[in-house]
């Protein structure tokens, strides 16, 4: 049994559709509890496990599937997206230490998300945004932050950019670390970030860090004095920025 201060409970909301089932079974095969991620499609997913969420195809109810993480216990709490259940999900909410907003990248920013980032706001919880399907066509990473910021704020900081679009998104580049890892081979390789990324990649990383160093006088003082912070202190100071809900 873990002591309460490790375990986490956190919330996959989003408009219906946008692949928070798919994300539980891709968080949940990457822990090792499950061997296969299930799909929708086949009816063999984890959290989806009603009879009218199969005929339906989309989750209509609370769901909830824990695995342990280093050295905390993660309990997901799959809630629905459709506007009908809405209910559902503000309940997931209640009970969540962190909201993840699952917003898809070729619907982008939806009506329910903005519905829910309001209550989770109210909430005071905590909240991250996670743009999935990059790799369907249509798809765009730039437009889904555009209106991510347009809805939420401007202190929605990406950690990480997307390498190559639609079917071609093949890896992402790290905005702390200024690496790359890309997926050609099916394993994660470590490259040097592309060179046509280099400028936005390099301005969504001063983004980030001129939020973040507001939350600390000295780091603030010394980043205004021309002094990078360390890996480590951006880590550690976007880590309270969330916790915070100052950045998501």
């Amino acid at each position: 049994m873990r002591p309460t201060q490790q375990i986490r409970n956190v919330a996959l909301v989003g408009h219906n559709g946008s692949g928070k089932t798919s994300l539980a079974e891709a968080l949940l095969f990457r822990a090792g509890v499950i061997g296969k991620p299930g799909t929708i499609e086949r009816c063999d997913t984890v959290l989806d496990h009603d009879p009218e969420e199969h005929d339906l195809q989309q989750t209509i109810s609370l769901s909830v599937a824990s695995f342990d993480w280093k050295d905390h216990r993660i309990n997901l709490i799959d809630t629905p997206g459709y506007a009908d259940f809405r209910g559902e999900a503000l309940l997931g909410l209640s009970a969540a230490d962190l909201a993840v907003f699952v917003i898809d990248a070729v619907s982008g920013e939806q009506a329910q998300d903005v519905v829910l980032w309001r209550a989770a706001e109210r909430m005071g919880i905590p909240r991250l945004v996670f743009v999935h399907k990059l790799d369907r066509p249509r798809s765009s990473f730039d437009r889904t932050l555009s209106q991510v910021r347009e809805a939420f704020g401007s202190h929605a900081d990406p950690p990480e950019l997307p390498i190559g679009e639609e079917t071609s998104f093949h890896g992402v580049t790290d905005l702390l670390t200024h690496q790359a890892l890309v997926y050609d081979t099916g394993q994660a390789t470590e490259v040097d970030v592309p060179e046509e990324l280099a400028a936005q990649e390099q301005a969504e990383h001063d983004h980030l860090v001129e939020d973040v160093v507001e939350l600390d006088d000295d780091a603030l003082e010394q980043y205004l004095e021309g002094a990078e912070p360390s890996v480590e202190q951006v880590e550690r100071l976007l880590h309270e920025a969330v916790d915070q809900a100052l950045v998501y």
